[in-house]
């Protein structure tokens, strides 16, 4: 009886010894979600889809306009249409002038497409992106179309 129970000893310790604990699959991180961080910035919102919100915005130059942050890839960008903004303020003469005015602004860029439209905006990594860097560059675009908008009246 002490002889089996020895050998059974003996043929249940090495497996047990060989055998390894299962690996811990690692944790991971929550998917990036863009409504998450538009809502904990305070600002009015509307999702136009998971990777595009829409903040609308009031000023004291340019009365109404829809301020976009969109995920495109690892980044953020955030602009206006300056070109709706101040609808019929804008030709090519005002060009060179909005030229210039990307010299007055750090994180804020002034830029046009080749339909001619212009847009005020800024990009972030989403990787160095958090709330109050998201709500910060938000209302520096809303704050450089608005001067925009005044420059151009």
């Amino acid at each position: 009886m002490k002889t089996n129970l020895y050998l059974a000893l003996m043929l249940v310790l090495p497996i047990l010894a060989i055998a390894q604990t299962k690996a811990k699959s690692p944790i991971k991180p929550e998917p990036f979600r863009l409504e998450k961080l538009v809502a904990e910035s305070g600002l009015p919102y509307r999702m136009v889809h998971d990777s595009l919100a829409v903040i609308p915005y009031t000023g004291e130059y340019v009365k109404e306009f829809d301020l976009v942050v969109q995920k495109a890839s690892d980044l953020l960008l955030i602009y206006t249409n300056l070109s709706a903004a101040v609808s019929g303020k804008l030709d090519s003469t005002a060009y060179p002038f909005l030229l210039q005015q990307n010299h007055h602004f750090d994180l804020v860029k002034i830029g046009m497409d080749e339909s001619h439209t212009v847009f005020v905006r800024a990009d972030v990594y989403l990787a160095a992106t958090n709330v109050k860097l998201l709500t910060r560059m938000i209302k520096q675009v809303a704050n450089v179309t608005n001067i925009l908008g005044g420059s151009l009246q």
